[in-house]
């Protein structure tokens, strides 16, 4: 069986209870989880939330796709690239999997980019991914694009691990 990773976009706030009726279904999904504070008034608490705000991704067979989003509450659509369902290569969810389990910051030292440079990861778990430098403070903080599901987040790398992509 030919099971591919597949984008499924939920109503906000529903990837823990779109996930949870995944596995009643015996369907192979990932919802990374990151940790986060929330501060209210009386008291700070830390909390999981998703990496991904409103997405679920999915392991599945095209029977099992069609499966996973009939039926399930909470769940919208599959996201599609060039009129067919985004297929999300196993390289980036090994990708999100490792970032979300191991968030390490790492420090940067001297190297000639700069905010808003485009940037190639040469080295480490990012390597191969493209993103913009959208913050220098001590450290380079990149904003690396999925395409396939037009989604961004921020990691923060070392000098030796990036290159700088000339246009």
């Amino acid at each position: 069986m030919d099971r591919k990773w597949y984008a499924l976009q939920t109503k906000p706030r529903s990837e823990i209870v779109v996930s949870k009726q995944l596995e009643n279904k015996d369907i192979e999904y990932f919802l990374p989880l990151i940790e986060k504070v929330r501060i209210w008034s009386d008291r700070k608490k830390k909390i999981k939330v998703p990496l991904f705000s409103g997405y679920v991704f999915v392991h599945a067979t095209e029977k099992e796709r069609i499966h996973a989003i009939s039926e399930t509450f909470g769940a919208v659509k599959y996201i599609f690239y060039e009129n067919r369902p985004a297929v999300i290569s196993d390289r980036e969810i090994e990708i999100i999997k490792t970032a979300v389990s191991d968030p390490e910051k790492i420090s940067i030292e001297d190297k000639k980019i700069k905010k808003g440079d485009m940037i190639y990861v040469t080295h480490g778990i990012f390597k191969g991914m493209k993103g913009i430098v959208n913050e220098f403070r001590g450290n380079y903080k990149l904003t690396v694009n999925l395409e396939e599901i037009s989604f961004s987040f921020s990691i923060i790398l070392n000098s030796n691990e990036v290159s700088l992509l000339v246009n």
